[in-house]
């Protein structure tokens, strides 16, 4: 009895999950061009895509098919619905909510043995209380600051619960840091990574991140799955929602022939600097791949991850920031490609029978 009542709230709280983000979905729709929902893909090839995605047993939008067909060219069957993966999907996989403590940045410089691939934090606020590097309680910030002169500029932002791009403050002078203290009752004080020459010269506004997506296999490793690069736009943050823009990268590191902002408009280059895409290949790809995959190969509760990297100016690969909720799927479907690739009958037969 127990069991089924358990049961009864599970699917009640899933259902409830699905219909709020399928609303979500289709506000954010509201703002894309009419024309790329267009019925342009064969009926027979619409019905396999409903028949492929019907086994959560929850009605299949074909908007996010039609969306990336209008985009690319490409009609591929593995491109999953949206709110199907942020309301089933993801959840299922990441279903360990004790996994959500790996993205606090507090954290990274102590819980990964490859910290070095992290920025280097000065200090830490948790819950209100400072803490230095080695996580010994700083008593008296202000002492403390007078006595360790912070390597200006620096970066301090907020340390969990952040999407986006947002509490992000870069500063430059003394007198600015204890005001952004007082913004934040969690916040790491981080040195800022100078990127690669390579990317400031496609957009030097901002850093540059690359968005590497990575799924644990079932020998229990992780394996990317994609990869996409993020530039800042007119001085902007390179996160979509600040206004930055993202192309997918393929294989071989080359990048695809546009790139797309969060309302899937297309840029064969970049606005500011007319860096045309098709023409640029990421240096030290394979690098990207392995630092990626051997911090991803430290999370634990958890099958899929999405890390923030970047090439810094002597060229090593750096993780900036850990995504394990609310991942996005758009920036390689955008390109034309299911986010899962290989995987997606794989995925498809895990979720649904956990």
């Amino acid at each position: 009895m127990i069991n089924k009542i358990k049961d009864i709230v599970k699917n009640v709280e899933q259902s409830y999950r699905f219909n709020r983000v399928t609303k979500a979905f289709e506000r954010r729709y509201l703002n894309v061009n009419p024309d790329l929902f267009k019925e342009t893909i064969d009926g027979d090839l619409i019905k396999q895509y409903e028949m492929k995605w019907s086994v959560f047993g929850k009605k299949v939008e074909t908007k996010t098919f039609r969306l990336c067909y209008n985009l690319s060219g490409i009609a591929d069957l593995n491109i999953v619905p949206e709110n199907l993966f942020a309301s089933v999907i993801e959840p299922r996989l990441n279903r360990y909510a004790i996994s959500n403590f790996l993205e606090i940045k507090n954290v990274y410089n102590k819980w990964f043995r490859s910290s070095e691939h992290f920025p280097k934090a000065f200090f830490h606020k948790i819950d209100g209380i400072y803490y230095n590097n080695d996580y010994q309680i700083i008593n008296d910030i202000d002492h403390y600051l007078s006595q360790n002169r912070l390597e200006l500029p620096v970066i301090i932002k907020a340390s969990k619960d952040t999407y986006g791009g947002t509490d992000v403050r870069f500063i430059k002078r003394p007198e600015d840091v204890k005001i952004a203290l007082s913004e934040f009752k969690n916040l790491v004080c981080q040195e800022v990574i100078k990127q690669s020459k390579f990317l400031e010269d496609i957009n030097s506004s901002s850093i540059n991140t690359i968005r590497t997506c990575l799924y644990r296999n079932d020998q229990g490793s992780f394996e990317v799955l994609n990869n996409s690069i993020r530039f800042g736009v007119n001085g902007s943050l390179d996160n979509e929602t600040s206004g930055g823009i993202v192309c997918n990268i393929n294989e071989n590191g080359m990048l695809h022939t546009y790139a797309v902002d969060k309302y899937a408009n297309k840029f064969v280059e970049h606005p500011n600097t007319c860096a045309k895409f098709l023409s640029l290949k990421i240096p030290f790809y394979d690098e990207l791949n392995q630092v990626a995959i051997k911090i991803a190969n430290e999370l634990i509760y958890c099958n899929l991850a999405s890390l923030d990297m970047c090439l810094d100016m002597n060229n090593n690969w750096r993780c900036i920031e850990v995504n394990l909720r609310g991942q996005t799927i758009r920036f390689a479907q955008y390109a034309g490609k299911g986010f899962f690739g290989k995987h997606t009958d794989d995925v498809i037969k895990k979720v649904r029978d956990i």
